[in-house]
């Protein structure tokens, strides 16, 4: 099992939003598997729930907005352990990741006023990336704790063109090339 903060953000997005762009803070948690292929080598599958997203500032920072997803991921992972037989191994690890962003939502403030929409109609289900990491395995008497960081890139685009209510008013979106991108910390326990 492991746990721990997500930071996300975009990528490869339109000019007017490059200067704005805030980082998002989410929880990350789940569990995995870790299959030895020999003392150094093995395949790490994983099933997390991540939260994703981020935020920025329109017309002059009078509208804020903040995109939040959550998303079910799966990453299935290369890792490399060195130091085999030593209590403290550090590792590597990298691989693809495969998600399902089952919760998408729009925030908007002005000085007038807030508001939350829900904006799965214009988000992509699924998503694609890479990831890339490394960490510590400590091994205990009945176990090991893991200590983990790792960047992820996805290559999906998050918007897609489509309509969405905001206070009962359909608006408009077309498609931009937002693609998730973030930083993860992780503890955890292997059995």
């Amino acid at each position: 099992i492991k746990a721990g903060l997500n930071l996300s953000n975009a990528a490869e997005v339109p000019d007017y939003w490059e200067d704005s762009l805030e980082w998002k803070t989410g929880l990350t948690a789940g569990a995995f598997l870790n299959y030895a292929l020999n003392d150094n080598f093995s395949l790490q599958p994983e099933l997390l729930f991540t939260q994703k997203g981020f935020g920025g500032s329109l017309i002059d920072e009078v509208v804020e907005l903040a995109v939040s997803l959550d998303y079910f991921e799966l990453p299935i992972l290369a890792k490399y352990t060195f130091s085999a037989g030593n209590t403290v191994r550090p590792a590597l690890y990298a691989g693809p990741s495969f998600a399902y962003c089952s919760a998408s939502e729009l925030e908007i403030t002005t000085w007038i006023f807030s508001t939350a929409v829900d904006f799965s109609s214009v988000t992509h289900t699924t998503d694609f990336g890479m990831v890339l990491g490394g960490g510590f395995d400590i091994g205990t008497s009945k176990g090991t704790v893991i200590i983990d960081a790792r960047f992820t890139y996805n290559f999906t685009n998050v918007i897609v063109s489509g309509d969405f209510e905001i206070n009962g008013e359909t608006e408009t979106i077309e498609e931009d090339d937002f693609k998730n991108y973030g930083l993860a910390f992780t503890f955890g326990y292997a059995f």
